[in-house]
């Protein structure tokens, strides 16, 4: 990116589910997108990418993730040299549909060096960490759980409980509860409903219903899941559609 420009985007519209081996930019990155979710592994955490937040991915670390089909990915560069936010790890961005329409505006129309610099600076400006919506999931890194891990991410609604994935990975519950307590400061219970509140998160934001988002997700009622969604996230999957 050359002076005096602050910021570039780039616009994917794949037909297909995507994937991105493990990789970094020179530049900081900000993953946003206008329609569907992306899945980022970053910072040793599970973020989940939906419309109106992005995530900022400083320069030089290392991330990896995916997007479901027609998933209409945008990811904004910043210059390195010409941003001075103290975002030096990967945090949730609101990205306000004003950002969201100016940036489509820069990309796409031809302006004088001033005209697109200013743009650019109230971009910046207008961009702020997320403090009502949580988009990182903690990933325990104990090998020995890498299987309830791996699985319960594939599948959220799994419902198995504590004492069975303590038999299935041949341990004690009570090994089992200090190990996701030594990893990632929750209990099973905790961490699991994140990662259901965070695939609801997604499910929601492309407009299925939250009736269909509950069994999705491992809910046998829709009053059950709502009162979790708001309990974790802060506020009820009816507001989602406000907030973003």
């Amino acid at each position: 990116m050359s002076s005096p420009f602050l910021l570039r985007t780039k616009i994917v519209v794949p037909g297909h589910a995507t994937t991105w081996p493990t990789h970094t930019h020179p530049e900081h990155e900000l993953l946003w997108t206008d329609r569907g979710v992306v899945t980022m592994v970053a910072d040793g955490k599970q973020w989940t990418v939906a419309p109106g937040v992005g995530l900022w991915i400083p320069a030089g670390v290392d991330h990896q993730g995916s997007s479901r089909e027609s998933t209409e990915v945008r990811a904004t560069y910043f210059s390195p040299e010409s941003w001075h936010k103290p975002w030096d790890r990967p945090v949730a961005v609101r990205v306000p549909p004003a950002v969201r329409e100016l940036l489509i505006h820069l990309w796409r129309s031809p302006m004088s060096v001033e005209e697109r610099v200013r743009a650019q600076q109230v971009c910046v400006d207008m961009l702020h960490i997320s403090d009502d919506i949580d988009l990182d999931l903690p990933l325990p890194e104990d090998r020995r759980l890498a299987l309830l891990v791996e699985m319960i991410l594939s599948d959220p609604a799994d419902d198995r409980s504590l004492e069975q994935w303590a038999s299935i990975l041949n341990m004690t519950s009570r090994t089992l509860t200090r190990a996701f307590s030594n990893e990632i400061a929750m209990s099973f219970a905790q961490w699991r409903r994140l990662v259901r509140m965070r695939c609801a998160l997604g499910h929601l934001s492309e407009g299925m219903s939250v009736k269909s988002v509950a069994r999705r997700v491992g809910y046998s009622t829709t009053s059950a899941f709502v009162s979790a969604f708001r309990k974790t996230v802060g506020y009820t999957p009816g507001e989602l559609a406000e907030r973003i």
